[in-house]
């Protein structure tokens, strides 16, 4: 790969993913949640895209998310999201989220010096009750609860400032069409083609009118991983989590990126996402130009969870089976889309949008 097509890849990207996860020793973790909480017990390494998590048990079996953010993170992103957290609490106590733990000095979070040298932030949270949704079954009422909850965290976070909302961020739709550049990545021209045609689509429809949209601060992450549901009645949601990709954008890019991730392996993914539409604008009001916008930004998140992945793997090749593991299952999403008429799937969800309101 060339120089030039590499530079214009890191454009792309955010540096919190152009940096990889770094994990300190468990001992170390389970030092600081006793040097700086009070809190002893058993720290146990989780996976994440690009911090370091732990599962700390402490002795009666209370659990909680001690999380070591990734060095290239800005502290004053590290703070935005421990204050969204708190203002979604205060705002709408019942939104299931991560509560905030305080360390002995009433800090939300804090910085340290790591063993290799550098300075990373540190937040600790409740360990929320349930399993990831897309673990657990699925159906249209389970998708309108995710819908609604999309809805009331809007809402929640509707009044919420930060002087870091508008950090440049991977994730972030505003840049989506950036993907352009990760190209290179896919061998098959085919998959080229079809990428860079929603590409096309992303930049004629949305991109001239983005500064029109009606923005705040959003979630941006309304995924499967990060919803939780109860196990022994999984239409019930019991956990929001994963605040880290939080950015002030338009809320049709919060739909959007909810709706692509709803699609799940269900045969009609129009209805799926109309599952979502529904509940959600039973709590918030869509235009009508943002529902026909809606298909665009869900097709566009598709393509970045195929493109940011693929990239990804090349820039850390050991870890390239756990970024692009959900690969397959995405192609196989798009091309079930494809399946259906472009302008069909968008009165769908105009359908879908006006008897949200009515319930």
């Amino acid at each position: 790969m060339s120089a030039t097509t590499t530079n214009a890849a890191e454009r792309m990207l955010g540096a919190e993913l152009e940096t990889s996860a770094i994990a300190v020793p468990p001992d170390q973790a389970e030092q600081i949640a006793r040097d700086h909480y009070g809190l002893i017990g058993r720290a146990e390494w989780l996976w994440g895209e690009k911090d370091s998590n732990y599962r700390l048990t402490l002795e009666d079996g209370t659990a909680y998310l001690l999380k070591i953010l990734n060095p290239a993170e800005d502290p004053l992103v590290t703070s935005m999201h421990s204050e969204a957290l708190l203002h979604v609490q205060a705002m709408d106590p019942g939104i299931p989220v991560q509560r905030i733990i305080r360390t002995r000095d009433g800090a939300a979070d804090f910085r340290f010096v790591a063993d290799d040298g550098g300075k990373r932030g540190v937040r600790m949270v409740t360990f929320v009750p349930g399993i990831a949704q897309r673990t657990a079954p699925n159906s249209p009422l389970q998708r309108r609860k995710v819908g609604a909850l999309l809805g009331r965290m809007q809402k929640a976070l509707k009044s919420f400032t930060h002087a870091a909302a508008s950090h440049r961020i991977t994730w972030d739709m505003k840049h989506a069409g950036g993907t352009r550049d990760l190209m290179p990545a896919f061998a098959d021209p085919r998959e080229r083609a079809r990428l860079e045609r929603a590409i096309d689509e992303f930049e004629a429809e949305i991109i001239p009118v983005l500064h029109s949209l009606p923005a705040q601060v959003i979630h941006n992450d309304f995924n499967m991983e990060n919803i939780l549901v109860d196990p022994a009645r999984p239409q019930d949601i019991t956990g929001i989590i994963d605040f880290g990709d939080m950015v002030h954008a338009p809320i049709l890019f919060d739909v959007g990126v909810a709706a692509a991730y709803q699609i799940g392996a269900e045969h009609d993914p129009v209805e799926a996402m109309c599952d979502l539409i529904g509940g959600y604008c039973g709590e918030c009001v869509l235009s009508d130009a943002e529902i026909a916008l809606v298909y665009t930004a869900a097709v566009m998140r598709l393509v970045m969870r195929l493109a940011i992945p693929q990239w990804r793997a090349r820039l850390f090749p050991e870890h390239a089976a756990r970024f692009t593991i959900r690969s397959a299952s995405v192609w196989a999403q798009l091309a079930r889309l494809d399946a259906i008429p472009r302008e069909s799937a968008i009165e769908r969800l105009r359908a879908a949008s006006r008897q949200g309101y009515r319930t």
